[in-house]
C-alpha cells in the first residue's frame, strides 16, 4: 500500500508563517540593546562659599543641610574673589565633591545669584568655568561692595537652564538643585 501525503495550500501557509515568526524571534533576541544613560540626581547637602579678599585672606562660609546658614561679612568698597563648592556630605567618612560633576556638566548647570538690599554686585570671574557656548556658569565670581548695607545673596544651582542670560530665576528656567539665601552684611 502506498501512502499519499497531501499538502494543501493551507498547510504551506502555516509552515511559512511559523518559520517567519521563528526567524523574527531569533533575530530579535540577537539585537543588542543600547545602554540607557543613567544620570542620577546629585545629593547636595553642603555648600561652601570661599571668599578671598584683595589681601589674599580667605574665609569659608559653609552651609550644612539642617544647620543655620552662616552670615557673610564684607568690607564696604572692596572686591572679593568668590568660588562656590557643592558637596554630598551624607556619609561623614566619604564626603563627595559634587563641584567636579557641575564642571564636567557645565552645559547642564548654571549658578544664579539674586541680591536683596545688600550693596553687592556679582559678575563672572575671568577664570570662571564656561559651557560649550562660552557662557560662564558663575562657579567663580567677583563680588564688589559699595556702601554699608545688609541684605542677602540667594544662590541657586540650576540644572538644565533654558536661558542662562536671564536676569531673574524664573527667566532662567530649569530645575533648582539647591537654593540657599546667605545673609550679607557690608561694613
Amino acid at each position: 500500500m502506498k501512502t499519499v501525503i497531501y499538502n494543501s495550500p493551507r498547510q504551506g501557509f502555516w509552515r511559512k508563517l511559523i518559520f517567519a515568526i521563528l526567524v523574527l524571534l531569533i533575530f530579535n533576541q540577537c539585537k543588542k540593546d543600547s545602554p540607557e544613560e543613567i544620570n542620577e540626581e546629585e545629593v547636595i547637602n553642603r555648600v561652601t562659599l570661599r571668599v578671598t579678599a584683595s589681601d589674599n585672606t580667605t574665609t569659608n562660609y559653609t552651609w550644612n543641610d539642617g544647620e543655620a546658614i552662616p552670615s557673610i561679612g564684607l568690607t564696604a568698597n572692596a572686591s572679593y574673589a568668590v568660588s562656590v563648592h557643592f558637596f554630598d556630605a551624607s556619609d561623614a567618612s566619604d564626603i563627595e565633591d559634587i563641584t567636579e560633576e557641575v564642571i564636567e556638566e557645565a552645559d547642564e548647570h548654571f549658578i544664579f545669584y539674586e541680591i536683596a538690599t545688600a550693596n553687592v554686585s556679582i559678575s563672572p570671574a575671568s577664570n570662571d568655568v564656561e559651557d560649550n557656548d562660552g557662557v560662564s556658569i558663575n562657579l567663580k565670581t567677583q563680588w564688589t561692595t559699595a556702601d554699608v548695607s545688609s541684605g542677602s545673596v540667594r544662590l541657586y544651582l540650576i540644572h538644565e537652564p533654558n536661558n542662562k542670560a536671564g536676569s531673574t530665576r524664573g527667566a532662567i528656567g530649569g530645575a533648582t538643585d539647591v537654593e540657599i539665601s546667605f545673609p550679607v552684611t557690608v561694613e
